[in-house]
């Protein structure tokens, strides 16, 4: 296996680029896109491979407290390549039986600004954490940069969504989140980043079969709503639910609105999840990221086979 879980370290940009050069050296029939660059310089990188008609997207790190999720999903796509090229099985399949039956879509960095302001990786006199500094300083209640979900610009990715959009603006006002902040401000209007615009543009023109979006914690599996619930949902959600040991939840109401995965149910009605992986506060330490890894490899490799 390709291991990358002995990192001690939090995910950062910087390290991910050093694992793009890694995959480019070792595994160069995985194709490489940058789908759009931050509002401080940081790739947003998108990943393929496969050849199968079954199209799956992957995506992690969309918050900034919450990027173990993209060690996993790192670790994911080297342990797959390495299975695909030497025969091998992953999440007792074999891979290269999925390589041939999927094409799998990643982008495991949603948030590479927050991600590296959340592991400590700005220099406190730095221009983009005196800037994260004075927006946290309104909101003494969160832990800096510990409890930092959003990215650099105070705007929480995954709330960012043309997908009720203007209930999320409300609800989160009437919780005293206006402005930029921490975590919770959903934007001036949706798309307004560049993280999220891209992934929305990049997700129209591969349109998925299914999407997983991977956050922390709780160890759950969230579906859409089960009124509106796309043909097959259900049984792909006990799928996933029997390969990681997280139960099916329904998403609190209140918390359904202007994410990616109600954008996704709303623009392409077909199966998405939210997977809440691990246990405790995040950020998630990182001696949790083997048990996280296991989950994530079963969900993935049941999602791929469908």
């Amino acid at each position: 296996m390709q291991s990358l879980i002995s990192d001690p370290v939090p995910m950062t940009a910087e390290r991910q680029e050093a694992y793009l050069l890694r995959l480019r050296r070792q595994f160069p029939f995985v194709y490489v896109k940058t789908l759009t660059r931050t509002a401080f310089g940081r790739r947003v990188c998108a990943l393929q491979l496969g050849a199968g008609s079954r199209k799956v997207l992957l995506t992690a790190g969309h918050h900034a407290n919450e990027c173990i999720t993209a060690d996993a999903l790192w670790q994911w796509l080297f342990t797959y390549c390495d299975a695909v090229l030497h025969g091998g099985r992953i999440g007792g399949a074999d891979a290269r039986e999925l390589y041939h039956e999927s094409m799998v879509y990643l982008v495991p960095l949603v948030n590479p600004d927050g991600a590296d302001l959340a592991a400590g990786s700005l220099p406190p006199d730095s221009p983009e954490y005196r800037a994260a500094a004075s927006i946290a300083a309104q909101y003494p209640d969160i832990p800096f940069p510990s409890g930092w979900k959003s990215n650099l610009r105070g705007v929480d990715l995954n709330l960012n969504y043309p997908a009720r959009w203007e209930l999320a603006r409300r609800i989160k006002k009437e919780h005293g989140v206006s402005g930029p902040a921490p975590r919770d401000f959903v934007g001036f209007s949706p798309l307004d980043q560049p993280e999220t615009a891209a992934l929305a543009a990049f997700t129209c023109c591969i349109h998925p079969d299914v999407m997983l979006a991977l956050h922390t914690q709780g160890r759950v599996i969230y579906p859409g709503p089960a009124e509106t619930a796309p043909p097959g949902s259900e049984a792909l959600a006990a799928a996933l639910s029997a390969a990681s040991g997280y139960p099916v939840e329904p998403v609190p109401p209140e918390s359904a609105n202007a994410g990616f995965k109600d954008w996704f149910l709303q623009r392409f009605h077909r199966p998405a999840f939210t997977i809440e992986a691990g246990l405790g506060e995040n950020p998630l330490p990182q001696a949790q990221l083997p048990e996280i890894y296991q989950a994530l490899c079963g969900i993935i490799t049941a999602a791929l086979s469908g």
